[in-house]
């Protein structure tokens, strides 16, 4: 067994990918001629060394690599294999070895190198919050000092006064620097919920207030679903909802954002629909990782918040975004055994109004 890890981590080493591919036709190869030079108890010994090869390009590629050095193996032994085994079921039967020992190393290989991935990925990531909840922690305490200062100064120049904008600015600045400096210390910190049975509909109204009374926006939601109550952390669920509304507001502030709630199975699904411009394909990897933005005084932490908080709800947070035709968010919530239902509703539609 260390022998095996010891070869898949050399395998794995900072070895070309050519070199390695070489290294697996080379195999082949010589495993064509060793059974066309020895005797048919030899052939038989000989032809199971294929699957070492097979093994090798299922580390190298993963399934694709595994079903591509199956066919190579097929390629290379068949005449032999016809030899051996003259009744077609076995031959056949020996063939299919070679595919599914392919499909299921090279899966195998796949859920490996994706977990890897995943957990270089995650601890990179709690070095770069670590890093950066530091950095802002110490940066929180100058910043209020400079905006508290800033503040004192103000109320000594009047409103036509030059300097007072010069002021004004430096305030909104530090403002904008204190929020950001609060977004990393937040994302830093493990999400604590604190859950509570809420009233789905009220708890949707008043979320959709708190949107438009910062935005002129139109929100439309559409109730299709028999469910009264849900239980979430009211505030971080709350916090949730607003970052999406207002991403969706923000893309296309002239136009109405759709918001439809339903069940599906046992969850609870939440489909905010915007009219923008759809998420560009080169960014849609790194929509919910942190730090990541395109809005110009953007902090990058939104939808990473978000999505933190509805994992710590066991549920999921996705899209659905096509160039041109807008984005669709779609949350997930597990309904609890406790959630209670009303009579089934042809479903009701609440409908902001646009202001100008």
């Amino acid at each position: 067994m260390n022998g095996i890890k010891r070869f898949v981590q050399f395998w794995h080493s900072h070895i070309s990918k050519s070199i390695k591919w070489g290294v697996i036709l080379f195999l082949f190869f010589l495993l064509f001629i060793a059974e066309h030079v020895t005797s048919d108890l030899w052939q038989s010994f000989i032809l199971r060394f294929y699957y070492l090869p097979i093994f090798m390009g299922s580390l190298l590629e993963g399934l694709k690599g595994g079903i591509l050095c199956a066919f190579l193996a097929t390629f290379f032994s068949f005449p032999v294999i016809k030899q051996l085994f003259p009744n077609n079921i076995i031959l056949w039967h020996e063939i299919s070895l070679f595919f599914i020992f392919g499909i299921l190393t090279g899966f195998m290989a796949d859920k490996e190198r994706a977990e890897r991935e995943k957990f270089k990925k995650t601890q990179h990531l709690a070095l770069l919050g670590k890093a950066a909840a530091a950095i802002a922690h110490e940066l929180k305490t100058p910043l209020v000092v400079i905006g508290g200062f800033a503040k004192l100064l103000l109320k000594n120049f009047p409103p036509n006064d030059p300097n007072r904008k010069k002021l004004e600015i430096i305030l909104k600045e530090t403002k904008w620097m204190e929020d950001m400096a609060h977004g990393i210390l937040n994302f830093s910190k493990p999400v604590q919920l604190n859950l509570e049975q809420v009233e789905l509909q009220k708890f949707i109204e008043e979320v959709v207030n708190l949107v438009k009374i910062g935005n002129k926006a139109q929100i439309n939601v559409r109730f299709l679903t028999s469910i009264t109550k849900l239980k979430v952390d009211p505030d971080k669920f709350k916090q949730v909802l607003i970052n999406v509304l207002n991403n969706a507001v923000q893309v296309a502030p002239d136009k109405p954002v759709e918001v439809t709630i339903s069940t599906r199975n046992k969850y609870l699904v939440f489909e905010i629909k915007d009219q923008g411009p759809g998420i560009p394909e080169e960014y849609r990897d790194k929509v919910f990782e942190p730090f990541f933005t395109t809005k110009t005084r953007g902090t990058g932490l939104g939808l990473a918040i978000v999505k933190r908080i509805i994992d710590a709800h066991k549920g999921k947070i996705y899209f659905k975004s096509k160039t041109g035709h807008g984005t669709t968010f779609v949350i997930t919530l597990p309904l609890q055994p406790e959630v209670k239902r009303s009579q089934p509703s042809t479903g009701s539609e609440t409908s902001g109004e646009k202001t100008s």
